[in-house]
């Protein structure tokens, strides 16, 4: 409940923030492609939600008489799948006309899910189990 609360004040504060807050350049080095992508792949593997989910995929895909050249087809398709997914998410969201869509909405999707994310926070917070 508390993440979420934290989320949904970082997105508020983003929502409320001008546009040129959010589009000041940085003094950080212009980052090669390789290195955007290791920072993309770690930020996803690091992701407790996107790991549970992968292996509740695992645990659907294999029996408990699969052999191991059935691991390592669904691991080589979650790779491919994985890959071509977020690869096709870069491209379609760095094109012009979907970053100008998205500066035109920014604010309104930060208020969103600011509050989404107080909302569920606080009804974790507050829910008894």
């Amino acid at each position: 409940g508390l993440y979420l609360l934290y989320l949904a004040f970082k997105a508020g504060k983003a929502a409320l923030s001008s546009d040129k807050d959010q589009l000041r350049p940085t003094n950080e080095r212009k980052a090669t492609a390789a290195t955007l992508y290791k920072r993309g792949l770690l930020m996803h593997l690091t992701n407790p939600k996107s790991i549970l989910a992968w292996i509740a995929l695992m645990t659907l895909g294999l029996g408990p008489g699969s052999s191991p050249y059935t691991v390592l087809v669904i691991l080589a398709g979650c790779a491919v799948l994985s890959v071509t997914i977020f690869c096709g998410y870069a491209i379609v969201f760095s094109t012009a006309p979907m970053i100008r869509l998205y500066r035109r909405a920014r604010r309104w999707i930060e208020g969103t899910l600011a509050v989404f994310f107080g909302f569920a926070g606080l009804k974790l917070l507050l829910t008894r189990i």
